[in-house]
């Protein structure tokens, strides 16, 4: 896998392995590459994949950025070996693909036949089976040809369903059964078992109903004690009517475990009247097929959830960058204007949206959208808003059709729990004249040059609640040394340590004192004043934003 090489003066080479499609590099804690230079901008530059290729941006970083020496004005293609200079801080770009893999490690399973001259220990604390070997086998060699067979026997097994399926076999080939089930500890199941298998000797098909005693479910599992009755009907201890609808006779029960303060299954096996009847030889044989399977069982369980995890993990990871490649590769380059936009979300996917899209009559559709929750299903609706917008301005909606095709498209296909706010407006960079629609989202601010901030806050409803709702369009006009300010309520209501919100005053007070930077400085100025801030409390919402600035 591609990656950086971070070299500092102060502090040994950092190896960064490209995993993600955008990496941010630079002095804020929320970039994927974090660099204490005092010569890097809070948020400097960027490495993006496209393809199998990975290209450098700067965004818009106070020093700049150079790359083998030159600087850095537009995207440039990386290549290995490649040196990005930012302050005193030097990155090489080097592709493992060149390399040849000298750390492989190989790992082989060797299993060696048991010895039977030597000798086994067993702890009445720590082994469940302890008094069986007692009392059963005769010499080491009857055990340790059982243990060796039903060991051979798991070793091959892959998953967990092929290891429980060749432990249900065990149980058939070992004890007279006619009915084996094997039940593992499941939270999501109702009861807090789920059967696992459940076979009938003879037949390779699952049995549809199983109907077990709840007293030997909970002799073994709550009691951790081992059950053998060799008339049920008439026991007692586990006569039932489910015993006498089922016409059993001879029941074994034995728990899955690896100590005994944790059982995380159970093999049960039963045989009707016209059977023959269990015996105290065969809980023995099944107490020891038990101890064991158990440590089988268990690590396919690992395993699987192992997997599982990597299958999720690999799944949100495809989610992250399809998410971000639906934000704008590079910010748009129009005489006279400067363009940023940001984002960070609080999960590895989130729910914030914005764009720069370019019309057909040279304006600037610019628009940040706020998905109502967080997580997967906030990103899956902010790619229909994706979509939907696109379509429209493909289309060459006007600004207000576009809104209330969206807000339509959304209310039809959204449940009622969800819903979008939205800031979208359209620039035309001869005039600096700027339409504008908000639909529930927090107002934007318009500084101006004499420090003054003003509020946009004409609009609606927020989109996906009313279908049919109707949307204010407002209008302002850019000068020369004015920044419009669109973001997200990560922003203005992140929480700092003690709980407190950022709130609306401070962003202000950061807009009006910082009017005369560039579109990039001011963005690193919020982000720093936000960050000094909150500190080290973790964000509770998507931090998102879109400066437009006009020189």
């Amino acid at each position: 896998m591609p990656q950086l090489i971070v070299k500092t003066a102060d502090r040994p080479a950092d190896k960064v392995f490209l995993s993600r499609l955008r990496t941010t590099i630079g002095r804020s804690a929320r970039s994927d590459i974090c660099i204490p230079d005092a010569f890097a901008s809070r948020l400097h530059a960027e490495v993006r994949q496209e393809g199998d290729a990975y290209w450098l941006l700067d965004l818009g970083s106070a020093n700049g950025t150079r790359y083998n020496g030159s600087q850095v004005s537009m995207p440039i293609p990386l290549t290995t070996g490649g040196e990005i200079q930012i302050g005193e801080t030097v990155i090489v770009f080097e592709d493992e693909k060149s390399r040849t893999n000298q750390n492989a490690t190989l790992i082989s399973d060797n299993t060696e036949a048991l010895d039977p001259s030597m000798t086994i220990s067993f702890s009445r604390l720590t082994n469940p089976t302890a008094e069986v070997l007692k009392s059963h086998y005769s010499t080491r060699t009857d055990l340790l040809g059982l243990i060796s067979k039903v060991g051979l026997a798991l070793l091959s097994s892959s998953g967990l369903d092929e290891t429980l399926n060749q432990v249900a076999s065990l149980v058939f080939e070992t004890v007279p059964a006619e009915r084996c089930v094997i039940m593992l500890q499941d939270e999501a199941t109702e009861g807090g078992m789920k059967i696992s298998v459940a076979r009938v000797r003879g037949k390779d098909e699952r049995i549809e109903e199983v109907r077990i005693s709840r007293t030997v479910m909970d002799e073994v599992m709550k009691n951790g004690k081992s059950v053998l009755t060799s008339d049920a009907q008439h026991d007692p201890r586990y006569a039932s009517q489910t015993m006498s609808l089922l016409g059993i006779r001879s029941v074994l029960a034995v728990p899955l475990s690896v100590s005994q303060t944790k059982i995380f299954g159970i093999i049960y096996a039963d045989s009707p009247t016209h059977e023959a009847t269990f015996t105290e030889e065969h809980l023995n044989i099944l107490t020891t097929l038990a101890s064991v399977a158990a440590i089988r069982v268990e690590n396919a369980t690992l395993l699987e959830e192992r997997f599982e995890k990597e299958r999720i993990q690999n799944e949100l990871e495809l989610a992250t960058e399809i998410q971000q490649r639906f934000q704008p590769s590079a910010p748009p380059l129009i005489d006279g204007y400067e363009f940023q936009g940001i984002s960070f979300s609080c999960y590895e996917i989130g729910g914030d949206y914005y764009d720069f899209i370019e019309q057909h009559d040279g304006k600037m559709l610019i628009a940040l959208g706020d998905v109502s929750g967080k997580g997967t299903a906030a990103a899956l609706l902010m790619s229909s808003l994706h979509a939907a917008i696109h379509g429209q301005v493909a289309a060459r909606t006007s600004l207000h059709q576009t809104v209330k095709s969206v807000n339509e498209y959304l209310a039809e296909n959204t449940p009622t729990n969800r819903f979008v706010t939205l800031f979208i407006a359209e620039l035309d960079p001869q005039t600096g004249i700027l339409n504008y629609i908000n639909a529930g989202h927090n107002p934007p601010l318009v500084g101006h040059v004499d420090g003054t901030v003003k509020q946009l806050e004409a609009g609606g409803f927020p989109l996906g609640i009313i279908p049919f709702a109707e949307f204010e369009v407002g209008q302002t006009q850019l000068q020369s040394g004015e920044a419009l300010v669109i973001y997200s309520d990560g922003v203005s209501e992140a929480n700092n340590l003690k709980g407190d919100e950022f709130g609306m005053e401070r962003l202000t007070q950061v807009v009006s004192k910082n009017l005369k930077a560039s579109a990039s400085g001011l963005r690193d100025k919020v982000e720093s004043a936000l960050s000094a801030f909150t500190q080290t409390a973790p964000a509770n919402d998507d931090i998102t934003l879109v400066i437009v600035k006009r020189k």
